[in-house]
């Protein structure tokens, strides 16, 4: 019988080397441990979300919350299962990630000053020019640079809730990124 350099010979059935043994053992022993499908690591505490059996249904929760905010997939990609989470929490106050200013911001809020100071001239124009008196009370007549003023406010006001609707958004954005997924088990073990 001619073997090639990297084959071994088979032994008999009832002849089994000592090292053949010890792997065995190994390998029953870390059978029934949990090991994580996505960082192959068996410490720490395990969920099982989806409808995937056997090992493939472990995953360590920090793993899948980290694989889910990547990939922005909701479901399993193995069994297609949604996974079941038990909504979505703050991550405490000292892991939150810190808020990145960028000039962006610092130009809305500029905006944001300089058309509340118009908005306040105008008023300030139009109460000196007695517009209560004359558009509200009727006591005197209007002026046609009434309606520009009116106009004028109007547009303003508007640009300033655009540039506080931006802000918020960004406030939000930042917000969602600082809750952490919970995920439970899909099925009761």
């Amino acid at each position: 019988m001619s073997l090639k350099p990297t084959q071994a010979e088979t032994p008999p059935k009832g002849l089994r080397p000592a090292w053949l043994f010890d792997s065995l053992t190994e390998s029953t022993i870390s059978a029934s441990r949990r090991i994580c499908r996505i960082c192959q690591m068996h410490e720490g505490e395990m969920v099982r979300p989806c409808d995937c059996a056997g090992t493939m249904g472990d995953v360590h929760e920090e793993c899948l919350t980290k694989w889910v905010t990547m990939s922005n997939k909701k479901n399993c990609e193995i069994c297609k299962s949604e996974y079941s989470k038990s909504g979505a929490q703050f991550k405490p106050f000292k892991e939150w990630s810190k808020p990145k200013p960028d000039m962006k911001n610092v130009f809305h809020i500029f905006l944001i000053i300089i058309l509340s100071i118009l908005i306040t001239y105008v008023c300030i124009i139009m109460e000196e020019r007695y517009f209560h008196e004359r558009i509200i009370a009727g006591e005197m007549l209007t002026r046609p640079d009434d309606t520009g003023r009116i106009f004028l406010i109007i547009v303003l006001a508007l640009a300033i809730l655009n540039n506080l609707y931006t802000l918020a958004m960004r406030i939000v954005l930042y917000l969602k990124k600082q809750r952490r997924i919970r995920f439970i088990n899909k099925h009761s073990q």
